[in-house]
């Protein structure tokens, strides 16, 4: 391998995006709800308690001075679902006292809107200054019969909004202070090194055949487990199959279930980074006491966890994928001894 790229991939470290309370929602990349708490926080009165600070920092990521802005807005000069006289509706309108502000909220669709509309909707407000911007991953803009639609990018506004949102450890019990980092989190990609940038384009197609290594060595480890495992428990055949079971493994791990296993579950995976081994969890769920004794006893060597009804022991420093394998084979000879044995039933 190149030295130079050697040397880069071994300190290179990935960023990897916060896991927040809307990924677990689910409903986060909706563009409706998004705008509605966009609304919520954009409001300077509002009870979250962060005055103006959403507000000023999106007009200052138009490129406008947001000083020159009379920002004491009441809350319902802050709308979302403004209907216009044609009957288009606009995502967010923000009245000032001589400024009127229309943002279109664009997550996953194109522009395929009336922007005629919106801009003779806010014209219609007499002397105040019209303002139009879209928001979107890319930060595209747009011009619509000679008036430009401001782009501004989820990247670029979390990113001002996180270097002035307040210490969390500093907010005393304010829970919408907690739900506007989220928020900002939610959207925010943590952006990558310029050196990286400069690396990955220069390595390309050496990177792109690593992915292609990566993904036939995942299917490699696969096929291998389950012919050991259908070979230790014949008749008792093993699904095994690859995704990300344990965070921050991709690109290896593979789980093993089987009627062998009880209905539980055993996972290699190899955390990423250079230093990192290969590893084993044994998911264990909704035990019975005696069951309980017996596993701890038998997967003493594991570190034990504790989450709800599931049990967890993790087997760590394994140099290479056949050390590990035949422990997870070890493994799931213990693991089926725990529940086919007469001791074992409830």
């Amino acid at each position: 391998m190149n030295s130079d790229l050697e040397a880069f991939l071994k300190k290179l470290k990935i960023t990897r995006k916060e896991t927040t309370l809307f990924d677990v929602g689910g409903r986060g990349y909706f563009e409706n709800p998004a705008s509605d708490l966009l609304a919520f926080f954009l409001k300077p009165n509002a009870e979250h308690n962060l005055g103006p600070l959403f507000l000023s920092t999106y007009l200052e990521c138009m490129k406008e001075d947001s000083s020159q802005f009379d920002l004491n807005i009441s809350d319902d000069h802050i709308r979302r679902e403004v209907l216009t006289k044609d009957g288009s509706f606009i995502d967010l309108q923000i009245l000032g006292l001589n400024w009127c502000l229309i943002v279109e909220n664009k997550i996953n669709h194109s522009d395929a809107n009336p922007f005629t509309s919106y801009e003779n909707h806010a014209k219609s407000f007499g002397g105040k200054r019209p303002l139009f911007s879209i928001l979107s991953p890319d930060g595209h803009e747009k011009h619509n019969n000679g008036t430009r639609w401001v782009g501004v990018s989820y990247q670029n506004y979390c990113s001002a909004l996180l270097q002035k949102m307040p210490d969390i450890a500093h907010i005393s019990g304010s829970k919408w202070q907690i739900f506007a980092r989220e928020f900002i989190l939610h959207f925010y990609n943590p952006p990558m090194e310029k050196e990286q940038i400069i690396k990955v384009e220069k390595y390309f197609s050496q990177i792109a055949q690593a992915e292609k290594l990566a993904v036939q060595y995942r299917e490699f480890v696969r096929q291998e487990l389950k012919f050991r495992l259908d070979k230790i428990f014949p008749g008792k055949a093993f699904d095994t199959r690859s995704g990300v079971f344990e965070k921050d493994s991709f690109p290896l791990s593979v789980a093993c279930t089987s009627q062998a296993l009880g209905k539980h579950e055993i996972v290699l995976f190899k955390p990423v980074g250079a230093d990192e081994k290969f590893s084993i969890k044994v998911h264990l769920n909704n035990l019975s006491d005696l069951q309980l004794s017996t596993a701890t006893k038998a997967l003493n060597l594991g570190r034990h966890e504790i989450d709800g009804a599931w049990h967890y022991w993790t087997f760590t420093g394994y140099d290479s994928g056949e050390e590990a394998i035949a422990k997870l084979c070890e493994l799931a000879k213990t693991v089926s001894g725990l529940f086919n044995s007469p001791d074992s039933t409830r």
